[in-house]
């Protein structure tokens, strides 16, 4: 995987400037219409995802399908939600085992309340197991159905649970790569935005680059992504 040149192709973009403008200014106002324009950086993501997996030269795409970004990011979004759905129903049985010994202290009955808050807690316990395992399951199945969804242009496709959970096993050292460098890039950019910020002038750029660190990242791990994806699909990488 060329790493580097995940992080670098953008700048090699001759309209990079207004690219992350406007991807700047996407999230600026996802602050202001509770996230729901993230959708669109999503679905941006997913378009570098596949120019890189094509081979296009400039894999940085234009901003000029505002409603096909969105659908893809809706797309992504909804399938990452049905595979946390097994989670989500297992919280409410926690919320639910919760609120129950306060009903039953409620209705007088303190002996029974105390059984079941007993139990709220082993429960929460278990939750808290078994969303460990879950969630460092997403941590590799997540991407894998970004990579699906690219490599088919199917909403269906990413239902598949056995392509999907296929996709991750098989890929699970490149998965790995490209979610710890973006972790560990993140790092290293938000300590050099804290510390300019700690400094008079220096907060004159940390406030910008706080606001690129993301949609930077996002493209730098779509990148990778589609070197991934084009590695599945046996073609070789050519930059």
């Amino acid at each position: 995987m060329d790493i580097a040149k995940a992080f670098t192709f953008i700048i090699e973009d001759k309209n990079w400037l207004t690219k992350i403008g406007i991807s700047v200014g996407i999230v600026l106002l996802s602050m202001l219409l509770l996230g729901i324009p993230l959708l669109l950086l999503v679905g941006y993501q997913l378009a570098v995802t596949r120019n890189v997996m094509n081979g296009e030269k400039e894999p940085l795409p234009e901003w000029d399908n505002f409603g096909q970004y969105f659908m893809d990011g809706l797309y992504i979004t909804l399938a990452r939600l049905v595979y946390t759905s097994p989670f989500l129903i297992l919280v409410c049985i926690g919320v639910l085992v919760t609120v129950v010994p306060a009903v039953g202290v409620n209705a007088g009955n303190e002996s029974v309340s105390n059984v079941l808050a007993g139990t709220a807690v082993v429960v929460w316990l278990l939750l808290a197991c078994v969303g460990l395992l879950f969630g460092l399951a997403l941590f590799f199945i997540a991407p894998a159905i970004s990579l699906q969804y690219v490599r088919t242009s199917q909403f269906n496709a990413c239902l598949r649970f056995g392509e999907v959970i296929g996709i991750a096993r098989d890929n699970i050292g490149d998965i790995s790569i490209a979610a710890l460098v973006l972790i560990m890039a993140n790092f290293v950019l938000q300590g050099i935005i804290g510390a300019l910020a700690a400094t008079g002038c220096g907060l004159i750029l940390a406030i910008p680059m706080a606001w690129v660190v993301f949609p930077w990242l996002s493209f730098s791990g779509g990148h990778m992504y589609g070197q991934i994806a084009a590695k599945i699909n046996g073609k070789g990488m050519a930059f």
